[in-house]
């Protein structure tokens, strides 16, 4: 049904849009083939594959690679996808990102967050603040000293805050495979795996609410404060997904559910996109209504797990794709500085967590050193910040995030792996 609804929108569609569509379905099955016979299948002792290996496939399709390609070396290869595609992929990468955000939100469930206790609320919360002290902090003072005018002070604002949010995040999914995969069941991964978890869910939201604080694209004619376009974000999340209640609320049959969900995460995309809202924020809210108000939540999920991979497969190109970085100087001064900045912002963290903690028993002094990693959903944030924040230091925000990411996947599974190992927590293991 769906490989037929994609051949009527190539038969009705023109020569250029049909092109951009082939290029979206091509790196959509590659996704599907990569989950199923690679991403299962290559596991390494200090590494898990999450996705986040094809910012490199994005980078060397991208045209910006292709210029650096041949001022270096002399040599002009082709492109495979021009800006001009990329524009009219723009709707279907924001549906892809919405996705991810709604089943995010189907994971943020209140029963499972309530079970959490203090200590990995103060873990979590922490990270949060550190990385706003920290990170925001350091950030929006060296961009204000360096380029700052009276012109671009919500721009230094919003890359700071982007900076600080993607900062603080943890990844719950490399966290979660590391207790998986050796059966870990004491306190400290359980806190690793609890408090990821919360952290996760609130910096989705806090990043959400950078595109209401610096709203950009607003009509002019209405004086709407930051507030009200919170609020207004959030009503319409809620809105659509009382409307789904209403017209599928009951409805059981697995292929109808897939239809019906897909329908309301491109919808629901659409509106945050064309209002400049972040599509993986509104269809966030819309996956924690579903999850903690609906019934067939779990039908819900269950059929939307074959598509997860994919599109974030599909998120992470599109994310190596828009890469330009800045000038060398600056490309390399921007990335260590963020990396350590992110290092010191964990540890701090996990330090301070522990030695304030009434049981901690729960937590180790080195803690943060298990939070390092960084996730698919990383990218997507950057994606939705490029879309609306297209400005002097989206290439200084770009690639700071993105090689933060590239480094703390790389070795954020084994500084886990290292913490549980000194805590006794995995044993008959050497670091």
């Amino acid at each position: 049904m769906i490989f037929k609804v994609y051949l009527t929108i190539i038969i009705l569609g023109n020569s250029f849009f049909m092109e951009s569509l082939i290029v979206l379905i091509v790196v959509l099955i590659l996704g599907y083939i990569s989950t199923h016979f690679i991403f299962n299948k290559i596991q390494s002792k200090y590494y898990v594959p999450s996705g986040i290996e094809y910012i490199f496939l994005g980078i060397l399709i991208s045209p910006a690679f292709s210029r650096w390609f041949k001022d270096f070396f002399g040599y002009n290869y082709p492109t495979l996808i021009s800006p001009e595609m990329i524009t009219q992929l723009i709707p279907g990468i924001a549906a892809a990102i919405g996705f991810i955000g709604f089943i995010y939100g189907l994971n943020f469930n209140f029963k499972n967050i309530s079970s959490s206790e203090p200590e990995h609320w103060r873990l979590a919360l922490f990270e949060i603040f550190f990385s706003f002290l920290i990170i925001g902090g350091i950030s929006f003072f060296a961009l204000n000293y360096l380029w700052g005018n009276e012109n671009n002070l919500n721009d230094i604002i919003a890359a700071a805050f982007a900076l600080s949010v993607i900062g603080a995040f943890s990844s719950n999914f490399i966290v979660s495979s590391l207790i998986t995969r050796n059966k870990v069941s004491g306190r400290v991964g359980e806190s690793l795996v609890k408090s990821s978890l919360i952290n996760s869910n609130l910096n989705i939201f806090l990043y959400g609410l950078l595109f209401s604080i610096i709203h950009i694209g607003a009509n002019s004619s209405y004086d709407i404060s930051a507030i009200e376009w919170i609020v207004i974000s959030i009503v319409l999340a809620f809105l659509i997904g009382f409307l789904f209640f209403i017209f599928i609320g009951r409805e059981t049959d697995e292929k109808k559910l897939f239809v019906a969900i897909l329908g309301i995460v491109i919808f629901t995309s659409g509106i945050a996109y064309f209002l400049n809202f972040s599509p993986l924020y509104m269809n966030f809210i819309l996956g924690m209504m579903l999850a903690n108000f609906s019934k067939i939540a779990s039908k819900i999920k269950e059929s939307l797990e074959r598509l997860f991979q994919p599109m974030s497969i599909l998120v992470v190109v599109m994310a190596g794709f828009i890469w330009v970085p800045p000038s060398l100087v600056i490309f390399i001064a921007v990335s260590l500085t963020f990396i350590l900045l992110r290092f010191i912002t964990k540890s701090t963290a996990g330090s301070v967590a522990y030695h304030s903690a009434y049981s901690r028993e729960k937590l180790s002094p080195g803690i943060g050193k298990g939070l390092m990693s960084l996730d698919i959903v990383t990218c997507a944030m950057i994606i939705d910040y490029v879309n609306v924040y297209n400005n002097e230091f989206t290439p200084i925000v770009v690639s700071a995030v993105l090689t933060s990411i590239i480094l703390f996947n790389v070795i954020g599974y084994s500084m886990a792996k290292n913490l549980l190992v000194d805590v006794g927590e995995i044993t008959g293991e050497s670091k």
